[in-house]
């Protein structure tokens, strides 16, 4: 079994997986868009995505522009566990760009070096790297 994750942008999602493609020194691998598909499409979506991913280390995100998405809920975050904090800290300031930093980037009593973000689409982060 594999878990996937798969956001859903308010027609950004284009712009959002470019972002994270160069944060994280990946790779765009799918960008399917609405137009040419068989199914029904609202007024304006025909550029928008339909599909996208997006490709980094072994890891992948999925997503796609819905016109009616809302925020992603307070109940849900991103968390990205790394082995070297001089990479979660360049990742960290590169995803931060443009967002809000929620928990600024500090070692904590449970052993690991962890902080918070909300990226500038509104999809909230999570890092951690164990320092012992």
């Amino acid at each position: 079994m594999k878990l996937s994750t798969y956001l859903t942008f308010n027609g950004s999602c284009e712009e959002a997986f470019n972002f994270y493609a160069s944060v994280f020194e990946g790779e765009v691998i799918s960008l399917n868009r609405y137009e040419g598909s068989p199914m029904p499409i609202a007024e304006g979506m025909e550029q928008k995505i339909m599909h996208s991913e997006v490709v980094f280390e072994n890891n992948s995100i999925m997503g796609c522009d819905d016109l009616e998405a809302t925020q992603m809920p307070a109940n849900s975050a991103l968390m990205l566990g790394f082995m070297e904090v001089f990479v979660m800290d360049r990742i960290f300031m590169n995803l931060a760009k443009g967002g809000t930093i929620t928990m600024e980037l500090q070692d904590t009593f449970w052993g690991a070096r962890f902080g918070t973000i909300t990226d500038k689409f509104g999809i909230r982060w999570m890092f951690s790297c164990d320092l012992n």
